[in-house]
Order: C-alpha cells, then structure tokens, then sequence
C-alpha cells in the first residue's frame, strides 16, 4: 500500500514539473515571438551606402537632422549674444582706493610733523589749527576711510562716477569742522574711481540660462512614412532617423529582452495559479496548455503581421487589425470564459510590449476581448457567433472613436479608416473562429456546445436507431433529458450537455434491449431463465455497450462518460434481493459483485442525469401517482443515493441538490397532473341525444 502511495504522489510531482515545464517554454516562446518584432526591423547601413532596401518607420519618432542641429546652433548663439556682459564690485579695486587714501593722509602727517619740527606754516590747503593740535590727523583718516568705505561699497560706473562726486561735494559736515570736512572730501575725490570688473562666470552662467530656453530643434517621422528608399544613397540624416527609431545598434537588446521574459514569466504563472484554483478540472490536462499556446501563437502571429504591414502611410493603426477576439472567441467554447477573459490579458500585454509597451494598444485589446467573451456567453448556434462578431466589430469600431478623443486625434479620415479595419477585425475573427472551432475540438479531443447541438437532433442515427430498436429505453432517455436539462438550469450547470447526456446514456440497451424492463411485453421477462448473477452481468454491461456504440459512432468522450458513470457503484438491488432468497447460502452472496462497475460521477452533469435516471423509473413504477408519491419517492432516492456515497466525487452541494430536486417534481407535476374523468359527462352527452332522436 505504501508503495502505491509513493507512486501516485511521484506522478502527482511529474505532473507538476509537466505544469512547470510548459510554462517555462511557452514565456520563452512568447518573448520570443514578442522581441522578435524588434530584431526584425535591426537594419545595417552607414552614411554613403547605397540601401538594399526599403525602410519605412514602424512607430512615430523624432530626431535630430544635420539641419536642425545647424539651426539649433545658430540660434544659441543668437541666445547668448543677447546677454549683456555683466561687471561686479571688484574688491580689488576697492581696497586700492581705501590704500590710496590711507597713504595720502599719511604723507600728509608726516609733511605737518616736519613742518612743526622746523616751524614752518602748514601746507597749503590745511587749517592753521592743526599747527597746535596734531591729533587732528587721526580723526581725519577714520572719518575719510569710513566715508569713502560706505560710497564705494555700492557699483560705481563710470557713467555713474560725477553723480557720486557731486553727492559727496554736497554732503554736510559730520564729526568734522567744516575746514577739515572739506579736506576730507578733497581726500575722497582725488582717490575716487569706476569700481566695476568683467565677471566672467556671472556671464556665462546667465547665457547658459539663456541658452537652456532654446528646445532642441527635431524632425518627426510619423509611423509608416518612408525612411530610406531602396536604391538611394544613406545621409546622416537617415542614420540619426534610424537610431531615434531603434533601428540600428545591436539586434538584441538584452536587457529589454530579459525584462520582457520576466514580466511575461510573472503573466503567465498568475495564468497557471488561475487554472489551478478556479478550473482546476483541466490543471493536469496537458491538451489545454497546448491549446492555450496554439491559440497565443495565432493572435501574436496575426499582431506581427499587422505590425509588419505597410499600411500606405495613412494613418491606419496595425493594432486595430489584431484579431484577438478569436482567443477569446474560441477559448470561452473549448474551456471557460472566466480563463479566456484572463489569457487575453496575457494576449493584451504581450501585444502591447511588442507596440513598445503602448497603453493605447491594451486598453483596446482588453476591452475587445472583454466584449467577445461576454457576446458568446451561452451563445450555442453558429449563427449567435456570427452574430456576436458583429457585436464585437460595432464595439471595437467605438473604441477606436474613443481612443482618438483620448489622444486628440483631429483627423476624420484617420478615424473613418481605423473604424473600418476594427469593425472588420471584429467580424472576421468570428469568421475565422468558426472555421477554426471543428478543427481544435477534434485535434484537443474537447466538445463544445455547438458539436452537442448537432448530437441533441433526435434524427442522428443512433437515437433512430435506438427508437426502433428499443423504444421504451428511447423514450426513457427523453424524459430523463427533460428532467436533467431543467435541473441544470436551476442550478447554472450545463443543460445542453445535460440533454444530450441523457438522451444517449442508455444506448448500450440497444444490444440486449428485452433485457431491460422498459421495453418488455408484459409477461416475457427474458430474466425468468437466468440466474441472479448471470442477469446482473447482462444488465451492468450496457454502460460498456454504450461506449463500444459510441466509438463506433464517433461521439464524443464526454458523451461516453456518461454512459460509465450515470449508474456509478450502484447496487443491482433486484438480482441482489433475489440472489439473497434464490441461493442455498446467503452468506455466500457477496454484495460488491452486484454492483455496477463505475466509476462513480466525476462532475455536476453526470450527477444530475444519475438522479434523473434513478427517479424516472421510479416514479414510473408509482402505482396511481400522486403529487405526495412522487415527492415522497423522489426524496427516498436522493437519500439513498447520498448515503451510498454515489455522489462523493461529484462537485455537487446539498443546496444544489434540493434545487435539483425541486426542478424535478415541477417537470413530474407537468407530466402526472390531475386529469379531469370526462366518462360520466360523456354518458350524459349521449343520453341527452339519444331522447331527442327517440323523444
């Protein structure tokens, strides 16, 4: 026992690394096809060769010709001659002034004191007081420095320097006699001059403010235009125009391509976890991951190819063009919409790294496949999907209006034109997955709505076939439909495949069909002459029967379930019951070898046509049905099946069971209902003629 224990949880971890594995290969795809639109458009020239081909710009750019820079140039240099030089305050000069005045007043001092020595007069222009007070000359020169200090401690232009002099001539006395006051200013204005020097930096910082306001001249390419013609030759300007537009340089950026594998790594686990919590029944089904991939591949394959077209440079936007309603589309049939609304996230992304990471190009997509999946939300017929495309392509044709107001488009035929390649895009993706759709079920082996649809018509050979040959069991399977498809409904399981579960789940009685109760003439019982053991074994073979016909006939896998497991485990308690009296040893009579051998119901469909089944012919067994009959044997069946665990691995709940149940007495009130005796009316209706013929 252990052993297998081991061995299950090995292939439990094989599985995983199974996951794991795909995953890994397809972020490494993905990257791949999305990096793949930049390595593409790498080109290979110099200035002066002659170009082997023609370039045209996959995005909108700007860059800087020969002509713009000269442009640029000149009017820098126009910038800069407009600022004025600019002088400072030279402290330089100042403190020259300050010296020159100072050494004046000292000569001075020194001629008053030789002049006192040999008792000579005073120097012209000095007051005779100073011949007996000498201190005098101290005053003076603070007096003179501090008043030459605060003047030139301002600019002084040489347009400003007369103005200066003619304010110190003018200014009043102040700790000094009017005499000395006067020597004083003579001092100042004989020292006095321009105080201002050429600031170099100052300069040059201001021009380079100046020169900050001029915006780079650019030339713009626009998406689509013509970059260099085959056969010209190659100018600078065609390699700046190459460069702005990533075109030149290395052909793999890698640090941008492993960024791009992250984030595609980081997408596609969050699609991996979404699979294994929320659909899980398909987590360890290699065939979807493959699914998933292929049809990926599809949507990035037709996004590069409206990438790699030249749309005539009128403004037609390539992403408009990408089909991915057609995953959405197609993954909402072949699995769940809830896990197509989430890869064409994945899809949007990927799209949007390989149209350089463009917002614009998501927001589109998103919505686009948003609206897909929601048109074809229990939409079965084929022409509901056309249908649906037409819905998608009005939508996308709106988004494309929405988005030009979003990026203040003004030009009408820009809109006129990415309308009508949205609208197509919409509508042709519907197309494209209709022709697609029957290929991808056979390939993956999965039924979708629209293959149950063509298997729900009673004319399909098999159903004429089992009408003719076992028309009680036929007419079985038509109620236990009825009675499945209303369930389903109330619960929001699958009714179609519920309906086309049950109209085939007993077609293997077509072999042995007297065997069966439903289509006995009253009286020949075939079970009369066998023995308990061999009738069970006849009669818990059509489930295997069922799908040897089914193979036959083709029908789907899903189908075939049914037919295993619509009677699970559960006990052949007729021949079990009369083994148990017919058999000498009752003890002998093991009770596991009157059961069917399953497996049991793996999901909500099977459960509900297994209820259905049991209950139909039970009920039909009713003698003198009654509305409290029938409910009190739907409910002893529902019991049974609970406590025999028939339902422990079907994901059914016991809210939905009494909803299921539910639905089935309301289907069982429409077919056993009271019916009014119209015998005793009928004999008085004739009475009354025959006295007026005889009165």
């Amino acid at each position: 026992m252990d052993y297998f224990v081991t061995q299950v949880n090995r292939w439990k971890w094989i599985k995983r690394f199974r996951v794991v594995g795909l995953v890994g290969f397809g972020a490494m795809v993905f990257t791949a096809v999305v990096m793949s639109s930049s390595w593409s458009k790498r080109v290979d020239l110099m200035v002066g060769d002659v170009s082997k081909i023609t370039v045209f710009s996959p995005r909108d750019a700007s860059y800087q010709s020969q002509r713009d820079l000269n442009e640029y140039r000149l009017l820098m240099t126009r910038r800069a001659a407009m600022v004025s030089s600019i002088y400072t305050v030279d402290p330089v000069i100042n403190a020259r002034m300050v010296d020159d005045v100072t050494a004046k007043i000292r000569a001075m001092r020194w001629t008053l004191q030789n002049a006192i020595r040999t008792n000579q007069p005073p120097p012209s222009g000095l007051p005779v007081s100073i011949m007996t007070d000498i201190t005098i000359m101290d005053r003076l020169e603070a007096v003179t420095i501090r008043r030459l200090t605060d003047t030139i401690n301002h600019r002084i232009a040489q347009s400003d320097l007369q103005p200066i002099r003619d304010q110190i001539q003018q200014a009043p006395p102040r700790d000094l006699s009017p005499d000395w006051h006067e020597v004083s200013t003579q001092l100042i204005l004989q020292v006095l001059r321009p105080n201002l020097a050429y600031n170099e930096e100052l300069t040059q910082e201001a021009r380079r403010r100046e020169m900050e306001g001029v915006r780079p001249l650019t030339t713009q390419v626009r998406r689509g235009e013509l970059v260099v013609m085959k056969g010209d030759l190659v100018s600078a300007d065609d390699i700046a125009a190459l460069y702005a537009l990533g075109m030149m340089g290395s052909r793999v950026h890698w640090a941008k391509l492993f960024g791009t594998f992250l984030v595609v790594t980081t997408f596609m686990i969050l699609v991996d976890r979404f699979v294994f919590y929320f659909v899980r029944r398909i987590y360890f089904q290699t065939k979807y991951y493959v699914l998933m991939g292929v049809v990926s591949l599809i949507v990035l394959g037709f996004s590069r190819l409206t990438e790699a077209i030249h749309w005539g440079g009128q403004g037609i936007e390539g992403y408009f063009a990408v089909p991915i309603p057609v995953a959405a589309m197609m993954m909402g049939l072949l699995v769940t919409p809830n896990l197509s609304l989430m890869l064409c996230v994945l899809l949007s992304l990927l799209v949007s790294i390989a149209y350089e990471f463009n917002y614009v190009v998501f927001l589109y997509l998103f919505v686009s496949a948003a609206v897909s999946t929601f048109s074809i939300y229990k939409r079965y017929g084929r022409s509901q999907l056309m249908v649906s495309g037409y819905i998608v392509g009005v939508m996308n044709a709106g988004l494309v209006i929405m988005i030009g107001l979003l990026t203040a488009h003004g030009d009408p035929f820009w809109y006129l034109s990415n309308m009508v390649v949205a609208f197509i895009a919409g509508v042709g993706s519907s197309m494209l997955t209709l022709a697609a759709l029957p290929y991808m079920e056979v390939w993956f082996g999965i039924t979708t709505q629209q293959t149950l649809l063509e298997f729900a018509n009673l004319n399909h050979p098999l159903l004429n076939r089992l009408l003719m040959t076992a028309p009680g069991t036929y007419q079985h399977s038509l109620m236990v439909a009825n009675l499945a498809e209303a369930a389903a409904e109330s619960i929001h399981a699958d009714p179609i495949l519920c309906r086309v579960g049950a109209y085939y789940h007993d077609i293997g009685k077509m072999k042995r069909p007297l065997f069966f109760s439903e289509n006995q003439v009253i009286g020949d019982n075939p079970h009369s002459t066998l023995s308990p053991r061999l009738s069970k074994l006849i009669v818990a073979s059509h489930p295997k029967d069922g799908v040897e016909l089914a193979s036959k006939y083709r029908l789907p896998t899903i189908i075939k379930d049914f037919m295993l497991q619509h009677h699970g485990t559960s006990l052949v308690s007729f021949f079990y019951n009369q083994a148990m009296v017919t058999e000498e040893d009752a003890a002998d009579v093991n009770k596991e070898e009157f059961r069917y051998a399953g497996p049991k119901p793996q999901f909500k469909e099977v459960g509900i046509v297994m209820l259905a089944d049991s209950v139909e012919a039970a009920v039909k067994s009713i003698e003198k049905p009654t509305p409290h009959k029938i409910e009190a044997m739907v409910d002893r069946i529902f019991q049974e099946k609970i406590e025999d665990h028939q339902l422990a691995e079907c994901p059914l709940s016991l809210l939905e069971m009494d909803r299921i149940k539910e639905a089935f007495l309301r289907v069982f009130k429409g077919v056993y209902h009271y019916r009014v005796d119209y015998k005793d009316e009928m004999d008085s209706i004739r009475d009354a003629a025959e006295k007026r013929k005889h009165p």
